[in-house]
């Protein structure tokens, strides 16, 4: 199977905008499974497409970013040692988004191709292979051979979003999927952990406004346990991306989650709830990771903390959920792009 194959056959695939890159009004809301072909024809600079991946384990954490913004490719990996708390970072940009190329659906090949970073995902049938290079990053060669499972019967988060003056952004959001494989920086060898290891896949294609912000954070947990939460680009729309799920069965939180914290000060914790009561979560953060891309007039602001949550979730019959210690990531983006 080709690496830019679709890794589940979805038919039809429903088109994302029109030929003249309008948004499609058919296309908005929200699914468990992804069905929108998310090509955008015209809009050229201002069309903003990513695939964000975040490994975590109970040793270490792994962020790997493949972004295509028209008149800019960016990649970068993050690796973060939980035990010694030991990071490294690599950030590379190409002009015009020479050397990285993303597709038109989630579950298909992606690569960021250059000389100080190569990024590559092959998508095969119900599974993904994730491998990365980096010859110097903190003086060190750093590998990535990572192997993602893609369970037939765990539901995602797809979501179409309209925003003002033409403007929309569509997202596919997986969450929990079981990963194998191992790390090597310089001489270190770094191993996922047989069912406490979990991947996640954030698909991004979109018109953005210049300035833009948004929130997120997700976790996963053994037994099937994970959460996805944002705010800032879906306020006033009376759309939610906000997601829980119980043994893989996701269970989509349509009332607003208040992600609230102090992202000046990296160690103070975060709460997440919902006005239902779904969950009432605390994030408690072990390292922050900054990343500032800068191209002329352009710039964004990443602060992503890598942590735990612990608290309670209520499932689908309303019975208590515990969460105790698992491990995810909250993010802040604040964009003139």
């Amino acid at each position: 199977m080709s690496n830019l194959s679709p890794a589940f056959a979805t038919d039809p695939w429903q088109p994302l905008c029109d030929a003249k890159g309008q948004l499609l009004p058919a296309s908005i809301g929200w699914s468990s499974r992804p069905h929108i072909h998310c090509a955008l024809p015209g809009h050229y600079g201002r069309r903003k497409r990513w695939n964000h991946w975040c490994i975590t384990t109970p040793t270490w954490m792994l962020s790997l970013t493949v972004a295509d913004l028209d008149y800019l490719g960016y990649g970068a990996v993050y690796f973060l040692d939980l035990q010694t708390g030991r990071s490294v970072a690599h950030t590379q940009l190409r002009p015009f988004a020479r050397g990285c190329k993303l597709p038109d659906t989630p579950l298909q090949g992606h690569f960021f191709q250059h000389p100080r970073l190569q990024i590559r995902v092959n998508e095969h049938q119900g599974r993904a292979r994730l491998v990365a290079t980096v010859p110097d990053i903190g003086g060190q060669t750093l590998q990535v051979a990572l192997d993602v499972q893609r369970p037939a019967h765990l539901d995602s988060v797809n979501l179409v979003v309209p925003f003002n003056q033409g403007g929309f952004h569509a997202t596919s959001r997986h969450v929990g999927l079981p990963v194998s494989g191992d790390v090597q920086l310089g001489h270190t060898h770094y191993r996922c952990q047989p069912g406490q290891s979990f991947a996640a896949l954030d698909f991004g294609r979109g018109v953005w406004p210049l300035n833009t912000h948004w929130t997120r954070a997700a976790f996963a947990a053994p037994g099937g346990i994970a959460g996805n939460f944002g705010s800032g680009w879906t306020d006033h729309t009376g759309l939610s991306e906000n997601a829980l799920w119980f043994g893989g069965e996701l269970l989509h939180v349509t009332r607003p989650v208040t992600i609230a914290g102090n992202p000046q000060n990296p160690s103070a914790p975060w709460h997440l709830s919902s006005e239902d009561e779904r969950l009432a979560l605390v994030f408690t953060p072990r390292q922050q990771h900054i990343a500032r891309p800068k191209l002329g007039p352009f710039h964004a602001e990443t602060r992503q903390w890598f942590g735990q949550f612990d608290g309670v979730l209520r499932g689908p019959k309303g019975e208590r959920v515990p969460v105790d210690g698992a491990l995810g990531w909250l993010g802040t983006t604040n964009a003139r792009w």
